[in-house]
C-alpha cells in the first residue's frame, strides 16, 4: 500500500485568536506584578545610636528658702506659705518633678535649704521631710543659714 500524500492547499491559515489571548494575558500579568510607585531616595540621615553615655545636659541645682514667717521660698517664688500646716503639697510637687527631670538627664539633683536664724525649726524639718519623701528621694542637700534684711 502506497502512502498519500495529504492535499495541499494554496494559502495555508493560521488562527491568530490565540495568540492574542496569550499576549494580553501576558501583558495583564507584568502591569500587575510591576511596581508603579518610584523608589524613595536616600535621604542620607543618621540615626542616633545608644553609646551608653549619658547626655550633656546638666539639671541647676535647686534652692529652698525657708524665711523668718515660715514661709517656703523655692528659687524666688514663694509656694507653701500656711507655717502651720505641716503639708507642702506645692513643694512636694515640684521636687518630684526636679527629680525626675534630673534622672532622666543622667544627673543628681542637688538641693540647696537656706533657713533663716529665726524661722522655726520644724518648718525646716518639713522640708527635710519632702526632700526625704519617696517619690523624690533627692539626697543631696547643702544646708546654710541666712538673715533676711
Amino acid at each position: 500500500m502506497a502512502r498519500r500524500k495529504p492535499p495541499k492547499e494554496e494559502n495555508p491559515a493560521l488562527d491568530m485568536s490565540s495568540l492574542i489571548d496569550v499576549s494580553f494575558l501576558l501583558l495583564i500579568y507584568f502591569l500587575v506584578t510591576s511596581t508603579l510607585d518610584p523608589k524613595e531616595a536616600d535621604l542620607g540621615m543618621t540615626m542616633p545610636t545608644s553609646t551608653g553615655q549619658g547626655s550633656d545636659v546638666e539639671i541647676d541645682q535647686m534652692t529652698v528658702e525657708v524665711n523668718s514667717q515660715g514661709h517656703i521660698v523655692l528659687n524666688e517664688e514663694v509656694l507653701d506659705t500656711d507655717a502651720a500646716n505641716r503639708d507642702v503639697p506645692q513643694l512636694l510637687d515640684r521636687l518630684k518633678t526636679y527629680s525626675e527631670s534630673a534622672r532622666l538627664t543622667d544627673s543628681e539633683p542637688m538641693v540647696i535649704i537656706a533657713a533663716d536664724d529665726a524661722a522655726e525649726g520644724q518648718r525646716f524639718i518639713d522640708v527635710l521631710n519632702a526632700l526625704a519623701d519617696p517619690d523624690v528621694g533627692i539626697d543631696k542637700v547643702t544646708i546654710s543659714g541666712f538673715q533676711e534684711e
